[in-house]
């Protein structure tokens, strides 16, 4: 008996609809702990810096006295905090529209993930599947409750853009492409990486287009990091802090970093002889079955983040948890769900159910392992992120109270996010500006009961 059209309308539908229900329950499940995590002062350092910058950009404050910066320019090129910072000046409150906004970006790495894997995986089930996949990687997870980043903003738009270049949309990648760059300056080195690989693929006019645009990409970072960033750089920040010297040279900008890598190459060879860093690719790949090898057109994406990460001396960068690996993660999971397209027409048909069920099964025990969620009963991110009021709470609170709106203050970072939206907040000793303070709160959050 042939499927009459209402029929097959609703049995099209069922898909989207789930999908849709993923996605809001993600950001809803998120969106909640989120809110806990900084409400019950678990927040750290990185939630109070991207306050303080927001809320300077909203009241005509480009410094940064958390690290001693006379202007945000000086740590990262990130434009999609203007429009944050607008509506914060509107009226909307800071902490929960930044949580809130990383919270549904996260989610939305859902759709593209569902049109590659119904695309590759031929059904709109196995389209669930594929947003499954990216919800439970769990670098997603981690990034999504790890204070605010404007990176992970950028999950669902590269992810994106992976899935328009997958179907030969060059227009829609370049959209999704640009408005990914926003997030930060080294999305335009992923971006030109992805243009290359693509143009090895393609001749004539898309060829010459796809270099083109490579070196465009490559030219607004170079003179961000050349031109812009050296002279706004402040005494602490990030670069310092996650580079050792490299044969002599001080790591203190990007500029420093590329200048180290063509002096002293041998130098930047040494640093990739440890364990950690020996087993790194292996790690990232390996929640998806190590399919994204298959597709390493899309995987080209990963490797100037990857490259950074595997330089860097800070503690723990090199793990699937670490929020470091977030713009790594859509080239992985776009990848892989190709790979996993390419893996099944290898089987010609063998396998139909089986390949699903073991790449679900496979993200699911790294997210036990590693994810972020109460799911993740083995995840060293799970364990730290603590939903719990402190048992000194009250005190916290109180203490917080009565720092007068303007008064410049020092506190942890766990009570600082709270004290941000000021014109100087900063951290002592860690971090100071060598000015005094108003108001110095020493309470650290206690272990709840």
């Amino acid at each position: 008996m042939p499927t009459l059209p209402t029929e097959r309308a609703a049995h099209d539908r069922g898909p989207l609809v789930a999908l849709l229900a993923m996605v809001a329950a993600y950001a809803a499940g998120y969106g909640w702990m989120a809110w806990e995590r900084f409400a019950t002062f678990h927040s750290m350092f990185d939630m109070s810096y991207y306050m303080r910058l927001v809320w300077g950009l909203a009241h005509g404050r480009p410094d940064l006295p958390l690290v001693g910066a006379r202007h945000f320019l000086g740590l990262h090129l990130e434009p999609i905090l203007f429009p944050l910072a607008w509506l914060h000046g509107q009226g909307a409150p800071l902490a929960p529209l930044l949580l809130g906004v990383q919270t549904l970006a996260a989610a939305l790495v859902a759709v593209p993930a569902f049109r590659l894997a119904a695309r590759h995986l031929g059904s709109p089930c196995f389209g669930l599947v594929g947003a499954g996949l990216a919800l439970l990687y769990p670098t997603v997870t981690v990034a999504t409750l790890h204070d605010f980043h404007p990176v992970t903003l950028a999950l669902p738009l590269l992810l994106a853009t992976v899935d328009a270049l997958d179907e030969d949309r060059l227009l829609r990648a370049a959209a999704f492409g640009i408005a990914a760059l926003a997030c930060r300056e080294d999305v335009a080195l992923q971006l030109a990486c992805l243009a290359l690989a693509q143009a090895v693929l393609r001749s004539g006019r898309a060829r010459m287009l796809a270099c083109a645009a490579s070196g465009l990409l490559v030219a607004y970072f170079a003179i961000y990091v050349f031109i812009v960033q050296p002279p706004l750089v402040p005494p602490t920040g990030s670069w310092n802090l996650h580079f050792a010297p490299i044969a002599g040279v001080d790591i203190r900008s990007g500029a420093d970093l590329l200048r180290a890598f063509a002096l002293h190459p041998a130098a930047f060879l040494s640093h990739l002889t440890t364990w950690d860093r020996l087993v790194y690719a292996l790690l990232l790949l390996a929640p998806l079955g190590f399919l994204g090898l298959l597709a390493p057109r899309f995987l080209a994406g990963a490797l100037p983040v990857f490259v950074l990460n595997l330089l860097s001396d800070f503690p723990r960068v090199r793990t699937v948890e670490a929020h470091y690996a977030t713009t790594i993660a859509p080239f992985v999971i776009g990848a892989s769900l190709v790979g996993a397209g390419k893996l099944r027409e290898i089987l010609a048909g063998r396998g139909r159910l089986a390949l699903p069920a073991a790449l679900l099964a496979l993200v699911t025990a790294s997210h036990v392992l590693w994810g972020g969620s109460p799911l993740a009963v083995l995840s060293p991110k799970w364990r730290d992120t603590g939903l719990a009021e402190p048992a000194n709470v009250a005190a916290i609170r109180e203490a917080i109270r009565a720092v007068p709106k303007d008064a410049s203050v020092s506190a942890h970072p766990n009570i600082l996010a709270h004290l941000s939206e000021r014109p100087r907040p900063i951290w002592l000793p860690d971090h100071t500006d060598g000015l005094p303070v108003d108001r110095v709160i020493t309470l650290t959050p206690e272990p709840g009961r």
